[in-house]
């Protein structure tokens, strides 16, 4: 995620936040049932913040994992290319080449 989208997300649960309290606050209600709505309305916005979270850490392991197997394919066509390197290099040289893991004698 970007750092513009996830300011933005950001801004938006703290607007959403602020709208529902005002509302809550402005309507014409009795006390117990504002507090009642108020009840209502923060358990909502705990389950909706807590399902965010867990959303939000999901799509960040995916992102991690997905870097990850990226990194092991890059380090791996990185370790041919270096045996391949020795290889001719110890061609040019007139050694006989090892196989790659040989420890030479």
């Amino acid at each position: 995620m970007s750092d513009k989208g996830g300011g933005f997300i950001i801004g938006f649960a703290i607007g959403a936040l602020a709208g529902a309290a005002a509302a809550l606050l402005l309507a014409p209600q009795s006390g117990e049932d504002l507090r009642k709505n108020i009840g209502e309305k923060t358990v909502e916005l705990k389950d909706q913040t807590q399902q965010f979270a867990v959303d939000t850490k999901m799509k960040a392991q995916q992102q991690v994992d997905a870097l990850q197997e990226q990194g092991r394919i890059v380090l791996s066509e990185n370790v041919k290319k270096a045996q391949q390197v020795v290889q001719d290099a110890q061609t040019k040289l007139g050694k006989p080449s090892e196989a790659p893991g040989d420890i030479p004698a």
